[in-house]
C-alpha cells in the first residue's frame, strides 16, 4: 500500500503504529497506547484498521516495499563485487531505518497466528533480493553457478541480519568482513 494514498490520520497511526511494535513486538503492543501516541481515542483505529493484525500487516507491507527500493538503489550502484554494496549498506541502515528493524523482528520472530502470512511475504521479499544478485553475478562472470551463488549470497544476508536483530551492531563488522571474504572467494 502506498503512502500517497492514505490519509493524514491513517499515516500518523501507521507512523505511531511503526515505532511500537518495533519497541514491543505484536504480542507487547497495545492498540490503546498507540492511540494515545497519536492523540486519538483507541476506537478512532478501527475507522481505519479492522483490527491489530490489520494494522501490523500494513506495516508489513510497507516495510517489505521499502525494503525492496532499498535493495533496488544498493544494486543500482556501482559495485565492486556483486552484492557488495548492500552488505555493506546493512549496519547504517538497520540504525536508522525503523522500517528494517521492524521487517527483520517480524520476519525472524513473527506472531505466531500470523507466522504463515509473514514467512509467505518475506520469501517475496528475499526472491526480489535473489533476483537482483543474479543479474549482478551474471553481468560479473559468465561462468558462474548462478544459483549456488544466489544462495550463497542469500546465506550471507541473513546470517547479517540475524547478527543485526540478536546481537546489534558490535560484531557486525568482523561478521560481514568474514562472511564477505568467504563469498568473494567463491566468486574468484
Amino acid at each position: 500500500m502506498s503512502n500517497l494514498v492514505r490519509s493524514a490520520a491513517k499515516q500518523r497511526i501507521c507512523d505511531a503504529a511503526l515505532e511500537h511494535f518495533v519497541c514491543y513486538g505484536y504480542d507487547g503492543a497495545s492498540l490503546q497506547q498507540i492511540a494515545e501516541m497519536v492523540g486519538i481515542r483507541k476506537a478512532s483505529i478501527y475507522a481505519h484498521f479492522t483490527n491489530k493484525d490489520a494494522l501490523f500487516l500494513t506495516l508489513l507491507d510497507d516495510a517489505i516495499n521499502a525494503e525492496n527500493q532499498f535493495v533496488d538503489h544498493c544494486f543500482a550502484k556501482q559495485q565492486k563485487l556483486p552484492g557488495q554494496c548492500y552488505c555493506d549498506a546493512l549496519k547504517q541502515h538497520y540504525q536508522h531505518a525503523l522500517h528494517f528493524r521492524f521487517l527483520l523482528r517480524t520476519a525472524y520472530v513473527p506472531p505466531q497466528h500470523l507466522a504463515q502470512s509473514i514467512s509467505a511475504l518475506y520469501s517475496e521479499h528475499l526472491r526480489h533480493c535473489e533476483t537482483h544478485i543474479s543479474s549482478a553475478l551474471s553481468q560479473h562472470s559468465a561462468s558462474l553457478d548462478l544459483a549456488y551463488l544466489s544462495q550463497a549470497y542469500l546465506g550471507v544476508i541473513d546470517s547479517l541480519h540475524v547478527e543485526l536483530l540478536y546481537a546489534g551492531t558490535a560484531d557486525f563488522d568482523k561478521r560481514l568482513d568474514a562472511m564477505w571474504r568467504l563469498f568473494a572467494t567463491a566468486l574468484h
